[in-house]
C-alpha cells in the first residue's frame, strides 16, 4: 500500500496517509470546487487500505490501531457529506475488528467545529478524542 500525500491550499486540505505507520491525517481548509473529485479518491484509498489490513491481519495476532487525525480549520457543507462518508468507512473498519483512534482537532474558540466532530462521532458510532488547539 502506497503512501498518499496531497499538499494543502486555501481550498483543499492537506492529506497525509501513511499506511505502514497506521497514520491518516487530513488538515486545513476544505472547500474544493469539485468536492467529489477531491474526496472520492481518498475514500477509495481508505477502502483499499481496509482490505489491505484485513488481508495482512490473517498473519498477525494483534493489530495496532489506526490513528486518524482530522485537523480541519474549516470545511463547507459539501465537504461535510464526504467527511461523513470517510467516517462510514472507518466504522466498517471498526466492525471488521480493526482498532481505530480518531482525533478531532478544533480551535479553542470554534464551538461549531467541535460540535461537527461530536455529530460525526455519534453518527459513525466511533468515539473521538477531542484536541483543543490555539491557532493564534
Amino acid at each position: 500500500m502506497e503512501t498518499l500525500i496531497l499538499e494543502g491550499s486555501t481550498i483543499n486540505p492537506r492529506v497525509f496517509f501513511e499506511p505502514r505507520e497506521r497514520m491518516l491525517e487530513i488538515s486545513g481548509y476544505s472547500r474544493p470546487e469539485n468536492v467529489r473529485d477531491f474526496y472520492m479518491p481518498l475514500i477509495q484509498w481508505i477502502e483499499e487500505y481496509k482490505d489491505w489490513i484485513l488481508e495482512d491481519q490473517n498473519s498477525n495476532e494483534s493489530i495496532e490501531p489506526i490513528t486518524f487525525k482530522f485537523k480541519y480549520i474549516y470545511f463547507n457543507s459539501s465537504s461535510a457529506k464526504f467527511i461523513h462518508d470517510i467516517m462510514v468507512v472507518l466504522g466498517d473498519m471498526q466492525k471488521s475488528n480493526i482498532p481505530i483512534k480518531v482525533y478531532w482537532f478544533f480551535d479553542e474558540d470554534d464551538d461549531e467545529l467541535r460540535e461537527a466532530g461530536e455529530e460525526l462521532s455519534d453518527m459513525a458510532n466511533i468515539p473521538f478524542h477531542y484536541v483543543e488547539v490555539n491557532r493564534m
